[in-house]
């Protein structure tokens, strides 16, 4: 399986859903990483993104193969969120972990991974609370020990088998 692009040099400063910092990709060399690119309050894409992505890991069950979530949402979704977000799909958090941090450092990450993200106009209800959507790149990438990315697919209508084959190619080259 060919490369696609390479996470490059650069680094990012987040935090994960235990509110500890994290240094993107550097605290995930050695790992094959799956990465899914979701908001918590995503009424449609991002839940099948994060089902499709488990179904995955239960498939696997393999400690070398780490799974990322990673929030366009910084405002709303904070470490308890995400956390929450977690606990709702029941995911190993051991081998999974949720990302969020400053939206300087989020959006960069973002334009990094070419992941496109449009707000839209935000309402607020009666108490206050802001009410917005984001229509955003439909992405889930696989990304091999080395940190090139090797595959882009589309994350809400995956092919499971083909991207847990695609996995075990990846992980018969370490």
């Amino acid at each position: 399986m060919a490369v696609v692009d390479r996470l490059g040099d650069e680094r990012f400063e987040l935090v994960n859903q235990n509110g500890e910092e994290v240094t993107f990709p550097d605290d995930f060399n050695g790992n094959v990483m799956l990465i899914g690119y979701v908001y918590t309050y995503c009424p449609d894409i991002c839940p099948m993104i994060t089902h499709n992505m488990r179904a995955i890991d239960l498939e696997l069950n393999d400690e070398r193969v780490h799974f990322v979530s990673i929030s366009f949402d910084p405002d709303r979704d904070s470490p308890e969120v995400l956390k929450r977000y977690a606990q709702s799909f029941q995911v190993d958090e051991s081998r999974w972990t949720f990302l969020t941090g400053e939206r300087r450092v989020v959006n960069s990450l973002l334009d990094r991974l070419e992941i496109r993200t449009v707000k839209t106009p935000t309402r607020f209800t009666d108490s206050g609370t802001p009410v917005y959507f984001i229509d955003h790149t439909d992405r889930i990438s696989l990304v091999d020990s080395d940190g090139n990315i090797r595959r882009h697919y589309q994350g809400s209508d995956l092919n499971r088998s083909k991207v847990a084959d695609d996995i075990r190619s990846v992980l018969n080259e370490l």
